[in-house]
């Protein structure tokens, strides 16, 4: 196999092609973070991940593989010694490895939901007065309201079914994570946060403080979604009628209503990403440029086709020709990465409705 110009073997190991962009948004984010970063690639399987992260970036001073399978260990650390990476090849599971390691950077990456690794990762820091995790969830379908006991019993939240279920998902994700690293006195910040295909990807800082672990709490709460006239809003639980329509709204949380990126972040991505050449180049500038969109923007978007069948107007209008029209009424308006016909805007539904007929 090759991917961005390393060549690696998979055997028997799980390889996904799909997350080749994954992977290097992923490698553009370890780019963007301070000097000598400490890594360890968790259920490293081939290894090319963190392989990828070791060759693309002069940041990290050392990085370790961390895989339970016999076979797939003594794989990962052939790829690494192939493509000239110096690392330690440990055959041993995940959450049990951490009980005496610690590292500045972990890349969690499991199959499903990452809820059982969060607590052993987040512990490993422990001693230190800060950290990055990443972390990979592939049980989307729980996060969004398929199985709402599912997510209900391992993420401790309520969660939504309805078209804003990719975004209040990744916040139920990052609400989660903020609960653990709670209890170890951290708070969390943000640094991209990405929905894409069938996973979530999140990105974060932690940092040791009881101030930032208590303002975490300002940063959690609810959100109230009616699928009957569209009205939504953040911060309320319990709230029996919909003020817009009077019906039952569903509700969603605890979730992180606050933001899902890190301006400075991203802009040090988009710079790392015009200087490489990678085989989504163009697809990531665009990505990171819509993130950038989504900074300062509430907890949601409006679906254009969704809201139009909810009020009854046809046909709907063009992306472009809706962005216009709610700039032109003063409000802010920007497209989002969850939906390609998904707006973010500080506009209501009443307004979001009227400029939908404009």
């Amino acid at each position: 196999m090759e991917e961005e110009g390393i060549e690696f073997e998979t055997g028997k190991s799980f390889y996904n092609p799909h997350m080749h962009f994954c992977r290097s948004f992923s490698s553009l984010l370890v780019g963007s973070l301070p000097e000598g970063l400490s890594v360890l690639d968790g259920f490293s399987a081939s290894g090319i991940r963190g392989i990828r992260y070791a060759k693309e970036n002069q940041n990290i001073s050392s990085i370790d593989f961390v895989e339970m399978q016999e076979e797939a260990a003594a794989l990962c650390g052939k790829n690494a010694a192939g493509n000239g990476v110096s690392a330690e090849i440990h055959e041993q599971e995940f959450n049990s490895f951490l009980m005496d390691r610690h590292y500045d950077f972990l890349e969690i990456d499991p199959f499903g939901s990452p809820a059982p690794h969060i607590y052993h990762a987040v512990r490993s820091f422990r001693n230190k007065k800060s950290g990055y995790l990443s972390i990979t969830a592939t049980d989307t379908a729980v996060l969004c309201g398929a199985h709402p006991d599912a997510c209900k019993r391992v993420y401790h939240s309520l969660p939504l079914h309805d078209e804003i279920f990719h975004e209040a998902g990744i916040r139920i994700l990052l609400k989660y994570v903020s609960r653990v690293a709670n209890e170890f006195n951290f708070g969390i910040s943000p640094l991209a946060s990405l929905s894409r295909r069938h996973f979530f990807k999140i990105f974060l800082k932690l940092e040791k403080g009881s101030k930032k672990a208590l303002g975490d709490f300002n940063s959690t709460g609810y959100l109230i979604f009616c699928s009957a006239c569209g009205h939504r809003e953040s911060g309320r639980m319990g709230m029996e009628t919909c003020p817009m329509c009077g019906k039952k709204p569903s509700v969603a949380g605890p979730l992180w209503l606050g933001e899902l990126h890190h301006p400075e972040t991203l802009e040090k991505m988009e710079s790392l990403n015009s200087m490489r050449d990678y085989a989504h180049k163009e697809e990531l500038a665009e990505t990171l440029s819509i993130m950038q969109g989504e900074i300062g923007m509430p907890p949601w978007f409006f679906e254009i086709h969704k809201t139009c069948g909810r009020l009854g107007i046809q046909p709907p209008p063009k992306t472009k020709t809706l962005l216009k029209s709610l700039r032109e009424e003063s409000f802010r308006a920007e497209p989002t990465h969850f939906s390609p016909i998904g707006i973010k805007t500080d506009a209501d539904i009443t307004a979001f409705g009227k400029s939908l007929k404009a």
